[in-house]
């Protein structure tokens, strides 16, 4: 996962996918190649960047 300027001070939802299954947080800070994310239970965890997806949110539906 590749972090832009544009995303500075930005909340971005991502998805960890890791042996115990797939947890979800936002991303908190990130150095040499790990991501701190705060995860939805409330826990903190640093994990490698390439086992966090970003999620995007859905695009508004035009009717």
């Amino acid at each position: 996962m590749k972090l832009t300027t544009k995303d500075k001070n930005k909340v971005i939802s991502v998805s960890v996918i890791s042996e115990t299954g797939e947890k979800y947080g936002i991303v908190v800070g990130t150095n040499n190649h790990m991501i701190c994310v705060l995860l939805n239970i409330g826990e903190y965890v640093d994990v490698p960047d390439h086992i966090v997806k970003r999620i995007y949110p859905k695009a508004k539906e035009i009717r």
